[in-house]
């Protein structure tokens, strides 16, 4: 009878090595579920911190889809309120990305440059002109960006100039900046009864 009590208690002792292996599987389970709530989190992949700076939301994603740190820099600032309520931040090469829930879907755009100059000497998205709808892009022999209200077209035949309403229309029709008129080369001024702005061209008349 001693030597079958000794026997079970032999074999009711645990083993080390069975022990280690459940606390090491249990541990895993408890990491994987973890990092499921974390790749879940709305936030989690929305926002990015550069040099101390919070860069989130519309405005980050816009901002990494377009080149992200190595083409715009690091921000010089927090994202900040703009009118009409709107957002923007401005980033260290010389350009900043506007965004507005009702504007193009609720996307961000950047605008840079001597556009953004120009587009600020307008009243920026206070002004006629509004957000801008696209990134800049290459229109004919300089780069444009499209704003709600009308296009702003740098050359270096032209600088930075506005086209908008009537003539907007009229030259757009031709092919815009890469087309029959080509780049401004000034702003719209009157003749006359009409409107008439010049282009590379040739001049533009309204009505």
């Amino acid at each position: 009878m001693p030597a079958l009590s000794t026997s079970l208690r032999r074999t009711s002792r645990p083993v080390p090595g069975r022990t280690r292996s459940r606390l090491v599987s249990a541990g895993l389970v408890i990491v994987a579920a973890v990092m499921s709530l974390v790749v879940l989190a709305p936030t989690a992949q929305a926002d990015r911190v550069i040099t101390g700076i919070v860069v989130g939301g519309k405005i980050e994603e816009a901002y990494s889809k377009s080149g992200g740190y190595w083409k715009w820099g690091a921000p010089t600032g927090p994202e900040r309120a703009s009118a009409k309520r709107g957002r923007y931040q401005t980033f260290a090469r010389d350009v900043s990305f506007y965004w507005h829930p009702a504007v193009d879907g609720g996307t961000a755009h950047q605008v840079g440059g001597a556009i953004r100059t120009r587009w600020q000497k307008a009243g920026a998205e206070r002004g006629a002109l509004g957000f801008p709808v696209t990134n800049e892009y290459k229109s004919g022999s300089g780069r444009s960006n499209d704003f709600q209200g009308g296009v702003v077209t740098w050359s270096k035949a032209g600088g930075a100039q506005i086209v908008w309403g009537g003539i907007l229309q009229k030259w757009l029709a031709r092919g815009g900046a890469k087309g029959y008129y080509g780049v401004p080369l000034g702003g719209e001024y009157r003749t006359g009864g009409r409107f008439a702005q010049d282009f590379l061209n040739g001049t533009v008349f309204w009505p």
